[in-house]
């Protein structure tokens, strides 16, 4: 296996690099990139194809960077040794990544998450902060979901932010990316799954639903909710009982709390 050592900022690496940082060269290029070692492995192990594997210069020589170069070397998978500086200086970071894996941008259609047997899906709306988007990653993929649908510019899945808050489930949950949430409703309805989405403005409680049943769960914005569209297509509107002052669930919390009612009655 050959281990090229990056030149300088000019490198084609380097400038990949650099494009993999903003959500338009994310999309153009069909790549996102994880950093660090925990990712690193997760991005082998559920990712489908890592496209490069860039090893810090310190971090290159250690007992585990050698586990990931036997997996580059069984996936001819190429590599690169940068030196830190180089890499804190593209990617803005404190402390600099000891590694990153450039993945394959991977999507799938909204008609692939309805054919299958009895779904369960999560679809958030509008939903605008990264962390927040991460940890409903994670709890998608704990509660062993169908898929995600992120609809009406809901931030990019495959940001830095998201990637690392999600703890490697942008790999394992399938994600479809649809923009119009009233299209993904008519047509989920239209395969015979019921849609529950859930409103701070309900008198239905979460718990009187039957997911066992094909279902779709909307979560909406952060701060204003569901859409009055999103509101009038569902099948049911549904809360969450709060009993403090606030009044106010983020979405990754929101979604926690309906999902495992539906991993509960689906047993």
């Amino acid at each position: 296996m050959v281990i090229r050592r990056v030149s300088g900022q000019k490198d084609p690496v380097i400038q990949l690099l650099k494009e993999l940082t903003g959500e338009e060269g994310r999309r153009k290029s069909g790549r996102f990139f994880a950093e660090g070692e925990e990712l690193v492995k997760r991005a082998f192990d559920y990712g489908g194809r890592v496209d490069s594997l860039i090893l810090a210069e310190r971090y290159a020589a250690s007992p585990e960077a050698q586990l990931l170069l036997e997996r580059a070397g069984s996936a001819g998978v190429e590599v690169y040794v940068s030196t830190e500086g180089l890499l804190a200086k593209i990617l803005e970071a404190r402390p600099t990544p000891e590694c990153l894996a450039v993945v394959e941008r991977r999507t799938v259609s909204l008609a692939e998450l309805i054919e299958r047997d009895r779904p369960l899906i999560q679809m958030i709306e509008h939903g605008e902060n990264a962390d927040n988007l991460g940890m409903l990653l994670r709890s998608t993929d704990a509660a062993g979901v169908d898929g995600v649908v992120l609809s009406a510019n809901t931030t990019d899945p495959f940001s830095r932010k998201v990637v690392r808050g999600s703890r490697g489930a942008v790999f394992t949950v399938p994600i479809c990316i649809q923009y119009d949430p009233a299209k993904v409703i008519e047509q989920a309805k239209k395969a015979g799954l019921q849609v529950i989405a859930t409103s701070a403005r309900s008198d239905i409680y979460y718990t009187e639903i039957d997911y066992t049943q094909p279902t779709v769960i909307v979560v909406g914005n952060e701060h204003i909710g569901i859409s009055d569209k999103v509101r009038a297509l569902a099948d049911k509107v549904v809360r969450i009982p709060m009993l403090g002052k606030i009044n106010s669930l983020n979405i990754a919390v929101a979604a926690s709390v309906v999902l495992y009612e539906a991993v509960r009655q689906r047993g």
